[in-house]
């Protein structure tokens, strides 16, 4: 005998068993992630375009991605390179190893995609006025 659906399912009893679809992320998704959280990280003041002109290279948040690569391998993990522009003052090393950690983090809580490599460049480091 069939059990009674539930009222929080509008009369439907789930099938966990079912897959409803796949869930697909554009690689700008993964880079704008990639990106908003590198720029949190104290010392980094903006991500680099590695092409472009001059006065375009230093990218804040509307082109952001921009400095940014997301390469999936054939092992289903995730390569991130990462142009930033660090501050002056701050630690190069420790700025990088900071981005990598909280980028990886990032990634897979909020995607549940596993990191291969992140690499991050720095690109120019500039002086606070």
């Amino acid at each position: 005998m069939d059990a009674p659906a539930d009222a929080a399912t509008n009369g439907h009893r789930p099938d966990l068993r079912r897959p409803l679809g796949v869930t697909r992320v554009a690689n700008e998704v993964v880079a704008w992630i990639a990106v908003l959280t590198a720029l949190q990280v104290e010392g980094v003041q903006a991500m680099y375009q590695a092409t472009g002109q001059s006065l375009e290279r230093i990218l804040r948040r509307s082109a952001a991605h921009r400095g940014a690569r997301v390469e999936l391998r054939d092992d289903s993990t995730l390569d991130i390179d990462l142009w930033v522009v660090v501050l002056s003052g701050h630690s190069v090393p420790k700025v990088g190893a900071e981005v990598q950690r909280r980028v990886a983090d990032a990634v897979e809580r909020m995607l549940g995609l596993d990191v291969g490599t992140i690499n991050v460049h720095v690109s120019e480091v500039v002086f606070a006025p």
